[in-house]
């Protein structure tokens, strides 16, 4: 089967993103970093999502007509996972679920399919990727961090030593759908056989075990912001050979509190993205704002970190008053409804929501 479509003397290469309405523009922004580390591939990239806003559509279509290059949007069905909410960590958004089901939208538009999170920065040529035998290989894909990928392995009880990150996965679409992966991966996460920390991540690695190459970690290189925060490090520790850094867990470079060195690689390609008169993330909720706090603190900026604190207590008394309140008419039986709802009413009637 011909793994690599050739298009004259060039590689054509399909790159697919999975996201909610929060994480469009970090799609975007990581289009505009490809975009600009590979001139010589013919790039296609596939948007996945479940609900997608007419500005952000109007955003993806104005940036694919002045970059000359297609960018597809594809509505996704809910109701492939419905079951999924059945696992303990059901709070995951469904975007990251959308990977499993791509394979088979895009069955018969390409033979393989370059998935990224959206909170990954290309620097770097994807011509290998591109060209790349996978063989009888499902996906190809870089190793978890070391305490991730050891727990996980336990837990999943995984017969090998390779627990793969699935932020990146070069997918044989073929391969993919002969093994039934898609179908496999709904089952399980839909189980109770397994206590799955990353749902479609631990699913994907059981079902596909011994049937995923391991690639270079210059593929996929994970960074905790978060970490970076907390120990006030000025500068990201990067290798020469990373091509594809990746910024995992709750603080994006796209947050105003973030990492510098992170924050300005992704204002550079904001600008050349759909994107560019979007302001930085402020602190919603009361985790960010703490994060928030602890940044100008760590920054010498006492009297703005003063003023994140306290927005941090507010926030956080009024999420435990409300919270409070609702279990407790939900016990009094005053309410029938779920208890978000509950609280989003008590919330309104402390003149807090």
């Amino acid at each position: 089967m011909k793994k690599t479509v050739m298009n004259g003397n060039r590689l054509t290469l399909h790159i697919a993103f999975g996201v909610d309405e929060n994480f469009f523009r970090g799609a975007g922004v990581c289009i505009a970093s490809i975009l600009e580390h590979n001139p010589d591939l013919d790039l296609v990239f596939h948007v996945f999502t479940f609900g997608c806003s007419e500005q952000s559509r109007v955003r993806l279509a104005s940036m694919s007509q002045a970059r000359g290059v297609p960018m597809h949007v594809h509505l996704l069905d809910e109701g492939a996972f419905a079951r999924y909410r059945h696992n303990p960590r059901g709070n995951y958004s469904n975007a990251i679920f959308t990977r499993i089901l791509m394979p088979e939208v895009l069955n018969g538009i390409t033979d393989r399919v370059l998935y990224v999170d959206s909170d990954i920065l290309c620097r770097g040529s994807l011509a290998e990727l591109a060209g790349l035998d996978l063989g009888e290989c499902v996906a190809a894909a870089v190793a978890d961090v070391h305490t991730i990928a050891q727990r996980r392995i336990g837990a999943m009880a995984l017969e090998g030593d390779f627990y793969f990150n699935s932020g990146l996965l070069l997918i044989d679409v073929a391969n993919w759908n002969r093994a039934r992966i898609t179908e496999r991966a709904i089952e399980l996460i839909g189980s109770d056989e397994f206590v799955l920390d990353y749902p479609d991540q631990d699913a994907l690695n059981k079902v596909a075990e011994h049937r995923v190459m391991k690639l270079h970690p210059k593929w996929n290189v994970m960074f905790s912001l978060l970490s970076s925060l907390r120990t006030c490090r000025q500068k990201l520790s990067i290798s020469d050979d990373a091509v594809m850094l990746h910024f995992g867990g709750p603080l994006k470079p796209w947050h105003s509190w973030s990492h510098s060195c992170a924050q300005q690689m992704f204002l550079r390609y904001q600008e050349r993205s759909g994107w560019g008169d979007v302001p930085l993330d402020a602190p919603r909720t009361y985790k960010q704002m703490h994060q928030c706090a602890t940044y100008h603190r760590n920054h010498g900026k006492y009297t703005s970190a003063i003023i994140w604190y306290g927005a941090y207590l507010r926030t956080k008394l009024s999420f435990m008053v409300r919270g409070a309140m609702a279990s407790a008419l939900l016990a009094a039986g005053v309410f029938s409804g779920g208890l978000a709802d509950i609280a989003s009413w008590a919330g309104r009637v402390l003149g807090m929501a």
